[in-house]
């Protein structure tokens, strides 16, 4: 089924050229011109979608360096440090900072998901990513301080849903 996802293009594409080659051959009052009015526009579709897909995979390329650059080797230290250590000890201030820099980034992840940036198995990826982050105790309390008003909700573009 992926693989007809992903070639949707051009089957449509070769199903219109078929369609016109067939109704051409068996209806004598199809002239030249108008035959070949359909290929062009056919191939011009075609070509058009081509380019829609091009360009949509150079969004997401971008999309995608920039959001795993923004998390930075800092943020996956941190990240770390907190899952090896059995005690809850408090955040320092620049620490909070950049647990709610994750959060903004994570946000924006969900923002590009929901308008179809971010292919489904990445969200994916990262959604699992977030879930596992968010079981680190000093994490979660200070995501759910984030969200606890109807604002702070707001604020993360329905990632806290």
């Amino acid at each position: 089924m992926s693989y007809i996802k992903q070639k949707i293009g051009e089957i449509i594409a070769v199903i219109a050229f078929l369609t016109v080659i067939v109704v051409s051959v068996y209806n004598d009052r199809v002239d030249d011109k108008l035959f070949f009015s359909f290929i062009g526009f056919i191939i011009t579709l075609y070509f058009g979608y081509s380019k829609y897909k091009i360009e949509n995979d150079k969004i997401f390329k971008e999309l995608f360096i920039t959001l795993n650059e923004r998390y930075n080797k800092d943020l996956d230290n941190l990240f770390n440090s907190l899952r090896m250590t059995t005690s809850n000890r408090e955040l320092t201030d620049e620490e909070k900072i950049l647990v709610i820099e994750y959060f903004n980034l994570c946000a924006e992840e969900y923002l590009w998901k929901t308008k179809r940036r971010i292919p489904a198995e990445v969200w994916k990826a990262w959604k699992a990513g977030i879930k596992e982050n968010l079981k680190i105790h000093q994490v979660e309390v200070l995501f759910l301080l984030e969200i606890s008003t109807s604002n702070g909700r707001v604020s993360y573009y329905g990632l806290a849903e």
